[in-house]
């Protein structure tokens, strides 16, 4: 079973508060018997809560009323026990709020992982969008994208998860890394610019770094190792089957040019430019001809519709295309269009 420390997060405080369904509770229960680590975390988890428990017990207790208790006995009795009865009750309350509250401090970080929401915000096909995360990153969004983020960054990794293609401005601070999931790697940085893609049909995943410094991590490890170290003008390429990355050197305006509703083709092979195409007026384009994947192609495009850049295709190579729309079922989604590439 494999849960990720965000979910487990939401998951291990809504358990302990008796608000997750039957499924989620065999889930929860599962990935506590995975491993002693989780054991462990499942514990401290269940110790928490039992605590806040019993500090909101003693915040219903009315300390000065049961003072005025004590007092009233030591009228009626004038006693020596009932004295130092008087003396204890006003000592032993607030030693035991000091134990209490020692016992509970090393779950304090704890407590505020447990206390996080996880949102997700996703860009429909051929929209973008911007938006900023709670440490003052902004973040840029293309099309069919989907982030993952918490409502505050209290652990000590600023940590997000991405599936499509993002550009990140990330706010400075050097003692909480910023980490963006990208599934069998992740991306970590203090302050820096950086693209990354991680469609799900892309059998590739590419980190394009502007400015700043990153390291590139293996997310497949219990422990995050880092597997690569890249400078400004680079771009990473990750093969997600063969597990391999490859660093070159790049333009790297080309790649993040789509903030500012740029398309840029520098000699990118017809195969590139169909997928970048396809991600961005959400279609479906495939290439009849297998010649056609020899072609490269050089243009920048800016506000232009899709088929106003098929047509400057077709003037650039000898290639043509058809259009076929997508049909609309009841009760389903609509297909996407299609676009045939085939040669003249």
């Amino acid at each position: 079973m494999e849960i990720n420390s965000e979910d487990m997060e939401l998951f291990l405080s809504d358990y302990f508060a008796g608000r997750l369904d039957a499924e989620k509770v065999r889930e929860v229960e599962a990935w506590r018997d995975v491993s002693e680590g989780n054991l462990r975390i499942y514990r401290q988890a269940k110790r928490l809560s039992e605590s806040i428990d019993l500090l909101n017990e003693m915040k219903l207790y009315d300390a000065e009323k049961a003072l005025n208790k004590v007092n009233g006995r030591i009228e009626q009795h004038h006693s020596f026990f009932f004295y130092w009865q008087r003396i204890a009750a006003v000592l032993i309350l607030p030693i035991l709020f000091f134990a209490i509250w020692n016992y509970m401090e090393p779950f304090s970080k704890k407590a505020n992982l447990l206390a996080v929401t996880w949102q997700t915000i996703k860009t429909p096909p051929g929209v973008k969008s911007t938006l900023r995360l709670p440490d003052g990153t902004t973040v840029w969004l293309n099309s069919n994208t989907e982030i993952t983020y918490p409502s505050a960054f209290v652990s000590k990794f600023r940590k997000v998860k991405v599936v499509g293609e993002a550009f990140f401005d990330v706010a400075k601070d050097k003692l909480h890394p910023f980490i963006v999931n990208l599934g069998k790697i992740s991306v970590q940085a203090v302050g820096t610019r950086f693209n990354i893609i991680n469609y799900k049909d892309d059998p590739r995943n590419s980190v394009v770094l502007e400015s700043g410094k990153v390291n590139l991590l293996n997310e497949t490890l219990r422990k995050e190792k880092k597997i690569a170290e890249m400078t400004p003008g680079q771009i990473a390429l990750f093969d997600k089957k063969e597990t391999k990355i490859t660093i070159t050197s790049v333009n790297t305006n080309k790649y993040s040019s789509w903030i500012d509703g740029r398309l840029i083709f520098e000699e990118d092979s017809m195969d590139e430019v169909v997928n970048k195409l396809n991600h961005w007026f959400n279609v479906n384009i495939e290439i009849r001809d297998p010649e056609i994947n020899t072609y490269v192609y050089t243009a920048t495009f800016q506000n232009e519709s899709l088929e106003q850049i098929l047509d400057l295709l077709k003037l650039s190579a000898p290639i043509d295309y058809r259009i076929i729309p997508g049909r609309v079922q009841k009760g389903q989604a609509s297909s996407k269009e299609r676009i045939i590439l085939m040669k003249k």
